[in-house]
C-alpha cells in the first residue's frame, strides 16, 4: 500500500508542477480525495501530502456585500480556492467543520447559500443538514462532496439540498449555481 501511495504522490506532483493554477489545485483535490478513500478502506492513517495554500482564514467577516456565503469544507484547499472564486461578489464565513458550521449558524441568520461537504471531522454534513433542519432554518444547501454515491445522494435530498456538485468540481459550474441561487 505505501508503494501504492508513493507512486500516486508521485505521479500527481509532477502533473501538479506542471500544470496551471486552476488545473493544479483541482489536481491536489483529486489527490487528497484518493488518499481519504484509501485511508478509508484500509483503516489506514497516511497523511496526505499536498501543498497547502495559505490565507487567513476569519470565521465572520465584516459585511461589505449584501450576500453572505458560508463554506463548510475540511479542506484548507477546498475552502480557499472557493473563497478565491467568491471573495468579489459575496461575504464569505469559513468553517472548517460541521461543528464550527453550526456555531456560527446559531449566531449568524442572515446567510444566504451554504456549500457544505459531507465528510469531515466532529460534526459530518449530515449533522450540519439534521442542524438546520431541526431549527428550520431555510438557508439552500450546495452539498461539494467526493461521495456520489445513490444512498449519500438521496439521504441529501431529505434536506434542504437545492444541488450535489461532486469533487473536483468546475470553477465556473459553481460559480453560475451561486449567482443563481443568489440572484
Amino acid at each position: 500500500m505505501e508503494e501504492l501511495l508513493r507512486q500516486i504522490d508521485e505521479t500527481f506532483d509532477a502533473c501538479i508542477n506542471t500544470s496551471n493554477e486552476d488545473t493544479a489545485l483541482q489536481l491536489k483535490i483529486i489527490k487528497g480525495n484518493i488518499h481519504t478513500l484509501i485511508s478509508n478502506y484500509t483503516g489506514d492513517t497516511t497523511p496526505v501530502h499536498t501543498q497547502e495554500v495559505k490565507t487567513e482564514e476569519v470565521a465572520v467577516p465584516e459585511k461589505t456585500f449584501d450576500k453572505t456565503l458560508l463554506i463548510v469544507d475540511d479542506s484548507s484547499i477546498v475552502r480557499n480556492y472557493l473563497k478565491k472564486i467568491f471573495t468579489d461578489k459575496y461575504n464569505i464565513i469559513l468553517a472548517t467543520d460541521g461543528k464550527e458550521a453550526i456555531d456560527i449558524l446559531s449566531e449568524n441568520t442572515d446567510i444566504d447559500v451554504m456549500l457544505l461537504d459531507l465528510l469531515m471531522p466532529n460534526i459530518d454534513g449530515f449533522g450540519v443538514l439534521e442542524y438546520i433542519s431541526g431549527k428550520g432554518i431555510q438557508t439552500p444547501v450546495i452539498v461539494i462532496s467526493g461521495d456520489n454515491s445513490s444512498d449519500t445522494i438521496q439521504k441529501a435530498f431529505q434536506y434542504n439540498v437545492v444541488d450535489m456538485i461532486e469533487k473536483p468540481f468546475d470553477s465556473k459550474k459553481i460559480e453560475d449555481k451561486i449567482d443563481h441561487i443568489i440572484g
